[in-house]
C-alpha cells in the first residue's frame, strides 16, 4: 500500500476505447479506509483466501487487523456505494490479540466475519454498525478463520490443533434474524489419518456443492488439496483429491517437490469455480500464480499460469480472485517493477490477458 493505513480501488467495467482498443477497466480515485496513522502501525489484510471485502445490498465492508493500540485487533469499515468516504470503523474483536479476519456477505446489508482470537476462532454478524454477540467455534486451539455464505446458511473453516498436527475442520451455522447464529454441524473436511499439516483454509459454493481447499503438507513439501460435498449433506466430503500438479523431480529441483502457497476460490457465472494460489514450480524467481478450473463432481482441469510473460522471472504472491458471467479476474503482487505493486489479469474465453498494474496501488 502506497498510502499509510489501508486503502482499497474500485474497479467497473469501461467501454471506453482508446485509439482502436478497448480499454478493459476504469478506477477511480484511491479510498483511505482507516486514519490510525502513526510509526509502528502495521494494517493487514491476511485472511485465508484474502476474503477481507464484500458488498451487501448498498453497504460495502471491508475487515482487516492493524495494532494501534499496542495489541492487534480486528476492524471493521462500511461505506454506501454511492458515498465518496469509509465511516468510522467499528472493533469486531475483544480483548485479546486477534488476527486474520474474513468476511462475507448477508442479505439486507448484513455481513459474517470470522477471525482468530487469542488462539480460538470467533463469528459474529455485523448489520447497521450494530454486531451481534460473537460465538466461540470450540474449545481447541485454532487459526485461519474462512467464511463463505449460501442463502442464510454459512461455513466457518479453520485450521485446529489435533496433537501433533493441525487439521481443516468445518463449522457450519445458519441465521434466520438479524443477529442470530445457530451452530448446525461441526466436522473434519478430509478423515484419513494425519501425516503432516493442514492450513490456509478457503470455501466456495458452486450450484448444490462445496468446494473447500487448503495447503497439505502430507508428501513431504507443500501442496494444493480440495474436497466436495453436496450442500444437503455438507459433512459428506469427497476423498480430498490434488488440484495443484506434481512435476518430475528431475525438472524441479526441489527436492521432494515444489512449493505452492495460499490458494482461493471464487464461484462466477452460472455454475463456474476458479482456484488460483502461489506456485514455485518455475525454479527462475520466486512464486507465480497458477490456476484451476473446477470441472464438477470433485475434479479439477489442468493448471494454467496466469501472469504474462514479463511476470516470468519476477516474483508473485498473495492471489485473489473473482469473476462474473463475461471474465475471471485474478489480482496479486508483484515485483517486475521493483516494488511489490498490484497487478490484474483477466481471462475470457479461456484466454488470459496481459497483466495490467493498477496505477494507484504501485
Amino acid at each position: 500500500m502506497k498510502r499509510v493505513g489501508s486503502l482499497v480501488l474500485f474497479g467497473v467495467l469501461a467501454t471506453a476505447v482508446e485509439s482502436g482498443v478497448a480499454q478493459p477497466w476504469e478506477f477511480g480515485e484511491a479510498l483511505d479506509i482507516t486514519q490510525t496513522l502513526g510509526s509502528g502501525i502495521f494494517h493487514h489484510l491476511e485472511s485465508s483466501g484474502r476474503r477481507n471485502i464484500d458488498i451487501s445490498g448498498s453497504t460495502v465492508a471491508v475487515v482487516w487487523e492493524d495494532d494501534h493500540d499496542g495489541i492487534p485487533r480486528v476492524y471493521l469499515a462500511t461505506k454506501e456505494t454511492n458515498v465518496g468516504q469509509f465511516d468510522k470503523a467499528v472493533r469486531i474483536s475483544g480483548e485479546g490479540e486477534a488476527y486474520e479476519p474474513s468476511l462475507a456477505a448477508l442479505d439486507n446489508n448484513r455481513f459474517v466475519v470470522a477471525w482468530e482470537e487469542d488462539g480460538h476462532i470467533y463469528v459474529r454478524i455485523i448489520a447497521a454498525k450494530q454486531l451481534g454477540p460473537p460465538i466461540k467455534l470450540g474449545n481447541s486451539e485454532a487459526v485461519q478463520a474462512n467464511v463463505s455464505v449460501h442463502d442464510n446458511w454459512i461455513y466457518v473453516l479453520r485450521s485446529q490443533r489435533e496433537e501433533r498436527f493441525n487439521r481443516i475442520r468445518l463449522h457450519v451455522l445458519h441465521t434466520d434474524t438479524v443477529f442470530k447464529l445457530a451452530s448446525e454441524a461441526d466436522c473434519v473436511i478430509d478423515v484419513a489419518p494425519l501425516k503432516d499439516d493442514q492450513f490456509y483454509p478457503v470455501s466456495a459454493v458452486v450450484v448444490d456443492e462445496l468446494v473447500v481447499a487448503w495447503e497439505d503438507r502430507r508428501p513431504g513439501h507443500t501442496i494444493i488439496m480440495a474436497s466436495v460435498s453436496k450442500l444437503e449433506e455438507v459433512c459428506l466430503f469427497k476423498p480430498p483429491i490434488r488440484i495443484s500438479e506434481p512435476q518430475p523431480d528431475a525438472e524441479s529441483g526441489y527436492g521432494k517437490g515444489h512449493g505452492v502457497a495460499r490458494v482461493a476460490l471464487s464461484s462466477f457465472g452460472k455454475s463456474d469455480l476458479i482456484a488460483v494460489w502461489a506456485d514455485k514450480r518455475n525454479y527462475w524467481e520466486g512464486y507465480d500464480i497458477y490456476a484451476a478450473r473446477y470441472l464438477g463432481n470433485g475434479r479439477f482441469g489442468p493448471n494454467i499460469p496466469v501472469q504474462d510473460e514479463f511476470g516470468d522471472f519476477a516474483r508473485q504472491w498473495h492471489a485473489s480472485v473473482t469473476g462474473n458471467t463475461e471474465r475471471i479476474v485474478v489480482a496479486w503482487n508483484d515485483e517486475r517493477e521493483g516494488n511489490g505493486d498490484v497487478i490484474l489479469s483477466w481471462s475470457e474465453d479461456d484466454e488470459w490477458s496481459e497483466d495490467f498494474e493498477l496505477s494507484d496501488a504501485s
